[in-house]
């Protein structure tokens, strides 16, 4: 039940009735005056109470506001007085609730008389009776709501702060500072500093946290959403809400009447500025602004039932308007937290993509276009991944490199057109891709081509009497006067050779390319002609 509260101004000195004999020549000596105001004073509140039935124990609150001190005076017409103190670290005050627990007589009339100073006031007071069991159950459920919603706060706060300082991540950052903050000034607001922790400074109270909100969250909302690239001129907006709101720190101190004003000046304009943001960003097609634009509805929701309280122009529609805006605050906390995930599954899926490109670029960058083997590019980059092969080689074996060089490649192109060279070059490619070894083949260019294959002697061997076919092949296929001279060598077995050891055997393998050149274009004197000459009778030299 929430009786009519009639408000008088108080004077220094000034005593509550005696009784409630005395209530009506004491309220005929003092003139009425429509309304408080919102910047706070000293004044007389007197509510009478409705009848009661049945139930003698009873609570009356003064509640739905904050203030800095009340004295609650229960006068009833058999002759009670109940009197109990309320405020900031008084033990009958909880979440902002002066609290009197009387007892009131059946069919007995009663009204309680408040004189209160407080600096400002958040909403118009009013004031409140229930049975003993009522209050009970809405206490419970408004402390487990507040203390839910201040552990939300914190939760999020802590470990995002940390995630942005771990990974020096400035949205994060500024985030996690914004949920302490908020955390902070609303454990304030509900006196969890000066019943829990005994600080009874009352300059220091829940606005300052307030008005130092916009200073972390308008710089979160400009990086979260890029603003200072997308929409420069929502930047300079969004820093000036900075710099007005740390000039308006010293002067809710210097003014604590005006204090509540300007944070909730400070509070609205960086909600209106992010929300505003949000919704363009949305618009405009960035994807972080889904979460982000849904985070404000659950602020302006209840802002909008609050804010008209908070100026005084109107009593709050529901009981404890201010937990349902913390409420508002927690759930924003968790969709901005969820907008933050959002952010790192954007960030994870544009450095794949950035990867896959780099990725595809490379391949681009290290095949040859022409035979789709890989290039020089490629081979250097063979050759510093297995000599970056750390430790012995597992399996037994070496390391084999061939040289190869395509002869009669510039006669063809002279002789029969380009379009037959390139025809001979991927003849060759093809071929060399399909040799039997564990390796791969390389166009280092114009018509010199490598293999890097793995092996054990054996399989050196059945690599060189592959290419003395692939040699035959080329024949076969029409290019008469085309051939492959190679020189094949591989590195000593049970270690991966360094980079000196591995362009040495490269070397090597090239010089034997060319030895086996000479004596191909050099014939044989009959002396030494075999009487059954074929091409796998070729000397080609290797070594171990």
């Amino acid at each position: 039940m929430e009786p009519a509260v009639a408000t008088y101004r108080a004077l220094p000195g000034e005593q509550p009735p005696q009784d409630f004999r005395t209530l009506s020549a004491w309220r005929a000596s003092r003139q009425a005056i429509p309304r408080i105001s919102m910047y706070g004073g000293d004044y007389w509140l007197v509510a009478s109470l409705p009848p009661t039935f049945l139930d003698r124990d009873w609570v009356v609150t003064f509640s739905n506001t904050y203030y800095r001190q009340a004295s609650l005076h229960v006068l009833g017409d058999d002759g009670t007085r109940q009197s109990f103190d309320a405020g900031r670290g008084i033990d009958t005050n909880f979440m902002l609730r002066g609290l009197a627990p009387v007892n009131l007589q059946p069919g007995h009339r009663y009204a309680v008389v408040i004189r209160v100073t407080t600096p400002f006031f958040t909403a118009p007071p009013r004031v409140d009776l229930q049975t003993r069991e009522q209050y009970r159950r809405r206490l419970t459920s408004e402390s487990a709501l507040m203390l839910l919603s201040l552990g939300v706060l914190c939760g999020l706060g802590v470990f995002i702060l940390f995630v942005g300082l771990w990974t020096r991540n400035a949205s994060y950052t500024l985030y996690g500072c914004q949920s302490l903050i908020l955390m902070a000034g609303w454990a304030s607001f509900f006196g969890l500093p000066e019943d829990w922790l005994g600080l009874r400074d009352g300059r220091f109270n829940f606005t300052l946290w307030f008005i130092l909100v916009p200073v972390v969250h308008a710089p979160f909302t400009i990086r979260f959403l890029e603003l200072a690239r997308h929409a420069p001129r929502a930047t300079r907006i969004g820093y000036g809400i900075v710099i007005a709101s740390l000039v308006a720190l010293p002067v809710s101190l210097a003014l604590p009447s005006l204090a509540f004003l300007i944070a909730t000046i400070a509070i609205t304009s960086v909600v209106l500025f992010s929300a505003s943001c949000g919704l363009w960003a949305m618009l405009n097609g960035i994807r972080q602004a889904r979460f982000f634009a849904l985070a404000y509805v659950c602020v302006l929701v209840p802002g909008a039932v609050i804010l008209p309280v908070n100026f005084g122009l109107m009593a709050s529609p529901v009981d404890n308007a201010d937990l349902l805006t913390l409420i508002g605050n927690s759930c924003e906390a968790m969709l901005l937290a969820f907008a933050l995930a959002d952010h790192v599954k954007l960030v994870q899926a544009a450095r794949e993509r950035f990867r896959q490109g780099m990725l595809d670029a490379v391949a681009r960058a290290s095949t040859d276009p022409l035979t789709g083997l890989g290039n020089r590019l490629a081979f250097n980059m063979r050759i510093e991944e297995i000599v970056g092969q750390a430790g012995d080689i597992a399996t037994p074996g070496s390391w084999q490199v061939a040289v190869i060089d395509l002869d009669g490649l510039k006669q063809i192109n002279d002789s029969e057109g380009h379009a037959r060279g390139d025809a001979l070059l991927q003849a060759a490619a093809n071929g060399l891709a399909a040799l039997p070894c564990d390796g791969r083949a390389f166009r280092l260019g114009g018509d010199e081509f490598a293999v890097i294959a793995f092996g054990d002697e054996l399989a050196m061997h059945r690599l060189t009497r592959a290419l003395v076919r692939l040699d035959e092949k080329l024949s076969r296929q029409g290019f008469s006067s085309a051939g492959l001279s190679f020189g094949v060598c591989r590195a000593p077995s049970g270690s991966a050779p360094g980079a000196a050891e591995f362009t040495a055997l490269v070397r090597q393998a090239d010089r034997m390319m060319y030895e086996h050149k000479a004596r191909r274009r050099t014939p044989p004197s009959e002396a030494e002609r075999p009487e059954s000459p074929t091409p796998g009778d070729r000397e080609i030299r290797s070594e171990p």
